[in-house]
């Protein structure tokens, strides 16, 4: 067994997606991609450490902003999916999952009535925690926090995402964090397309300028979002490190249950 198997289990990657069914088709997609795509194409393939979905409801898409980011209207997007692979394990991960979605469409058993906003592939940057024994990024999805906040902020072009991470997470969130709702945050960098990937498969933007921030409360995310979140994107404008291209609060998607899908829209 190589020496590598027995290193401690720690978040080295994640894939993070957003999904839309077709509407009418909200309870079908729901049910299969909790009880089928999510198991076979993802918590099922070895190094991933743990996977949970999200939904956001009419509700809570009207707190996103700014109106149009780089998957278009603010509004799409309804559920959330979070993929956790262990460090250095990603490329064995994804040629697993490869293999089994080849299986999947040999059986007839993809879901066609939905959009893929985006499904990609990220690298764990960093974190900062509420308390020094708090929950830790590796159990944030085994947790099963009451809410997360996807945030998606770019550089300046004449700015570093370091900078951007040292602004956000250390002088924006984290002093932020004593006292509130929000437990975890955690940041990834997108990484470039992936040579496993069918040619026709566009670049992954945002490569070197973005980084992709989940930060998990203890609480439904609009009890903290006046305090914590809505400011965001003037405090980062002005700071001269970055922009906030979305902001988009979640709950849980409630497991074996359907969302009312007018709630949805």
């Amino acid at each position: 067994m190589a020496d590598s198997v027995h290193r401690p289990p720690a978040v080295g990657h994640a894939i993070i997606a957003l999904h839309d069914p077709v509407r009418g088709r909200e309870a079908a997609f729901n049910a299969w991609y909790e009880a089928d795509h999510m198991l076979a194409a993802g918590t099922m393939a070895p190094w991933t450490i743990g996977g949970m979905r999200w939904v956001a409801d009419r509700d809570l898409k009207a707190l996103r902003y700014p109106a149009d980011g780089p998957f278009g209207p603010a509004t799409r997007g309804s559920f959330m999916m979070l993929f956790w692979i262990q460090r250095d394990r990603l490329a064995e991960q994804q040629a697993w999952v490869t293999e089994a979605m080849a299986d999947i469409a040999v059986q007839d058993r993809n879901f066609a009535d939905r959009e893929a906003v985006t499904a990609t592939t990220y690298d764990f940057s960093r974190s900062v925690s509420r308390e020094t024994d708090g929950v830790p990024p590796v159990l944030a999805l085994a947790h099963h926090f009451p809410g997360a906040v996807l945030l998606v902020v770019e550089r300046t072009a004449d700015g570093s995402v370091a900078a951007l991470g040292d602004w956000l997470l250390d002088t924006y969130l984290a002093p932020r964090l004593a006292g509130s709702p929000v437990a975890l945050v955690t940041a990834f960098a997108p990484r470039p397309k992936e040579a496993w990937w069918p040619a026709a498969y566009p670049e992954v933007e945002g490569v070197g300028e973005r980084l992709f921030v989940v930060c998990f409360t203890d609480t439904d995310p609009r009890e903290c979002w006046a305090t914590h979140f809505a400011p965001l994107g003037d405090a980062l404008a002005a700071s001269g490190t970055g922009r906030v291209l979305l902001a988009a609060p979640f709950v849980p998607a409630p497991v074996g249950r359907t969302t009312t899908p007018e709630s949805l829209w």
